[in-house]
């Protein structure tokens, strides 16, 4: 059986959409949507009608179907019918991803932490079971790729885990779990991570220890909200006071753009950016090239993806600090065949001053679509940094923290500048 690996599957979806998402791909995102379980399993029972899908054959997507809508439940607290669907995933490496999920979502949301616990010790329960299988490695896994492929699912599982001990108050235990969620040094970890881990160590007497690493957060430019005000806090304790903060915290970034910046000048790209006319949501039709001689920022977006939405802020402190630089906000991957109404009035419901375009098909009813199939973004958010003679020199892509995409952005202005 070939393995579709769920964790891979969900995060790199984008990927597949690059030519135009198929009709089942399409279903597939809207059961995800779908926030009644009793619809989802409706929804279920019609996709695989309607795409003749067969339990062998399609064994890999019976599993995302399933999945999906135990999740579902999971998030409504119907507990027997998420066990019931969970039940039914039969590649175990799916199964452990779709229990992660659902324990995670329940802890972001803020349901049932206990529960969720239950899920998240299940899950380590179960990859600790079959982690050393080597008849579960797929042909095309080589068995070091696949010893290591394994290794490394089992931070996102850990993390889940200290997650749930972290909100039931166990700080302890969640502190030595939440240690085991980093593959290397805590400071290298996904910042919310990072976050949990620094108030652990305050939550459990070891305070100097949490100024020391959210200090090296600081150096490194990757503070997030909620690390910034740890830090502020500690200032604040030791000093008395909150006088000379802000110079506090300027003098810890002051290095931070300058070293980055050394390091981004030996990535630079040298490829024309390739050419474009788009409308914007005001209808105005836009090309490229009406940005010549400025320096130009492409962002890859789209209302559906949480990461995106989520770096806006920032991405407005730089656009008001910035007037000579253009920024374009491009709606890529939208559901609707018609996505201008939806985006408008997203754009307009929070106000961003942002100049907003959709991607279009190359031509009418195509799969493919002028910015995807021309830039080729591996996922979004996605952001390529064009000078002021039309030349590609950075992409980057994803989202962790405000103060590590500002750090980036301004290095790269100040080296193109």
């Amino acid at each position: 059986m070939k393995y579709i690996f769920v964790v891979a599957l969900l995060c790199s979806v984008f990927n597949a959409w690059s030519q135009g998402p198929t009709k089942l791909d399409s279903a597939i995102r809207r059961l995800a949507d779908e926030k009644d379980p009793q619809k989802s399993v409706q929804m279920v029972n019609q996709i695989i009608e309607d795409h003749h899908l067969d339990k062998t054959k399609d064994s890999e997507t019976f599993d995302v179907l399933y999945g999906t809508v135990a999740v579902n439940f999971a998030m409504n607290q119907q507990y027997p019918e998420f066990q019931k669907y969970i039940g039914l995933i039969r590649n175990v490496f799916n199964k452990t991803s779709f229990l992660n999920m659902a324990a995670s979502k329940m802890l972001n949301e803020g349901i049932d932490a206990e529960y969720a616990r239950k899920i998240s010790e299940l899950t380590l329960a179960l990859y600790q079971s079959f982690k050393n299988d080597t008849t579960a490695k797929p042909k095309e896994f080589s068995a070091k790729d696949w010893q290591r492929f394994m290794n490394f699912a089992q931070y996102p599982y850990y993390d889940t885990y200290a997650h749930s001990l972290y909100e039931l108050g166990k700080y302890d235990e969640a502190l030595t779990n939440q240690k085991k969620a980093f593959p290397g040094n805590p400071e290298e970890g996904v910042p919310a991570s990072v976050e949990r881990y620094a108030k652990l160590l305050s939550l459990t007497g070891r305070k100097e220890e949490a100024r020391e690493l959210l200090l090296k957060m600081a150096r490194r430019g990757r503070l997030n909200k909620g690390m910034t005000e740890q830090l502020q806090d500690i200032y604040i304790a030791e000093k008395g006071s909150d006088e000379n903060l802000g110079a506090y915290l300027d003098s810890l970034q002051r290095n931070v753009q300058k070293t980055l910046a050394e390091e981004l000048k030996s990535k630079m790209l040298n490829k024309t950016a390739p050419a474009f006319t788009l409308n914007d949501i005001n209808g105005r039709r836009v090309k490229l090239s009406d940005y010549a001689g400025k320096i130009v920022v492409l962002d890859l977006w789209a209302t559906w993806c949480a990461p995106c939405i989520a770096s806006f802020p920032a991405m407005e402190l730089m656009v008001k600090k910035h007037p000579e630089v253009a920024f374009l906000f491009i709606a890529v991957q939208e559901k609707e065949k018609n996505p201008l109404p939806k985006v408008k009035a997203f754009v307009e419901k929070n106000k961003y001053p942002f100049t907003v375009l959709i991607d279009e098909p190359v031509i009418a009813n195509a799969t493919k679509y002028k910015i995807v199939d021309s830039y080729k973004p591996n996922g979004i958010p996605a952001k390529y940094i064009i000078d002021n003679k039309g030349v590609l020199r950075f992409v980057t892509s994803g989202f962790d923290t405000d103060t590590e995409l500002i750090n980036e952005l301004e290095a790269m202005f100040s080296i193109l500048k």
